[in-house]
């Protein structure tokens, strides 16, 4: 056995976050306590829960929320604890704002405290690396938070939990200078890439299904953040469907690692990345990526084979 020191990976886990939707919706609706329920029982049959370290849920408290959130946000969401519960639109603040019709959004009186303990639990997971504690981590919440913009509750999301993390891992009590977020859900996070689009120390990136009306319709690669922030939102967006592990492996070889590995020795990340992105992403013929080299990190160290139509293609990413 190796004496090599490996130090714990985290799991926040809240098995008491039961937000519900409508009983004329629940045996039908996705967002539902057993979508993370199924996770954790399969996590004990793998026998692997015993080889994670708990790391306790805690609400997200208001100054936290209040990093990424708008104030009448936070006061909409606490609302909900008295409300009648049902199936509504998106809810966006501002001038002319409220809840739109729809029926892709539930909420009831426990909506507002599991979004808090979602938040709160991946904040607790980003202290716990901050301090030594856990070398990394998985956090098991719900409801889930990407398509939380600053003043709009969507996509089954009423705060965004990531961006709350980020926000104070670059707090002067978190004290990081970059954060680098990535999304590979097959939905475009247009909740976070809002959030940080003009925020720069934070680089975004994103794999997700693209076009052909496909939900949330954005994320296109030629969206690369503004001001400071320019060059820090990367997109990569599929337009086919089936792209598996091999597909998003190489993603993260060709196009996020470089990118990434650029930050600590650039003002800006290769500016190149749009077209990079959108042809790659946009290509007919996938071609092998082989990577030998024992400098690479060993998670980049393997070979992923592109599928294809046609069979598999061959030769170097750009």
């Amino acid at each position: 056995c190796s004496s090599r020191h490996f130090m714990a990976i985290g799991l926040v886990y809240d098995g008491h976050a039961q937000h519900f939707p409508p009983a004329s919706a629940r045996a039908t609706h996705i967002e539902t306590p057993e979508r993370v329920s199924v996770i954790y029982r399969a996590l004990g049959k793998a026998r692997l829960l015993d080889r994670l370290t708990r790391v306790a849920p805690r609400e997200a408290t208001r100054a936290e929320a209040e990093a990424v959130h708008t104030a009448e946000h936070l006061d909409a969401l606490e609302a909900l604890a008295d409300a009648e519960p049902s199936l509504r639109g998106a809810w966006r603040g501002g001038a002319g704002g409220g809840w739109s019709l729809g029926r892709d959004m539930f909420h009831d009186a426990q909506t507002a405290c599991a979004a808090r303990r979602a938040a709160g639990g991946v904040v607790a997971l980003t202290e716990g690396v901050l301090r030594g504690e856990i070398s990394s981590g998985f956090a098991l919440v719900r409801p889930p938070g990407h398509h939380a913009c600053e003043d709009r509750m969507a996509g089954f999301c009423f705060l965004n939990s990531v961006a709350v993390a980020a926000r104070a891992a670059l707090s002067p009590r978190g004290g990081l200078r970059r954060v680098l977020v990535v999304d590979w859900d097959v939905h475009h996070g247009d909740g976070t890439q809002a959030i940080f689009e003009e925020d720069p120390a934070v680089l975004f990136f994103s794999l997700h299904r693209f076009g052909r009306g496909f939900f949330p319709g954005t994320g296109a690669a030629s969206c690369v953040g503004g001001g400071a922030a320019a060059g820090r939102t990367v997109n990569v967006p599929f337009r086919r469907e089936g792209m598996g592990d091999a597909e998003y492996l190489a993603a993260f070889d060709a196009l996020l690692l470089p990118i990434a590995r650029a930050l600590p020795s650039s003002s800006s990340p290769p500016r190149a990345h749009p077209r990079l992105a959108r042809d790659w992403a946009e290509s007919r013929r996938e071609p092998s990526i082989r990577s030998s080299s024992s400098s690479r990190p060993a998670s980049t160290r393997r070979a992923a084979t592109w599928r294809t139509s046609r069979g598999a293609g061959a030769g170097p990413l750009p």
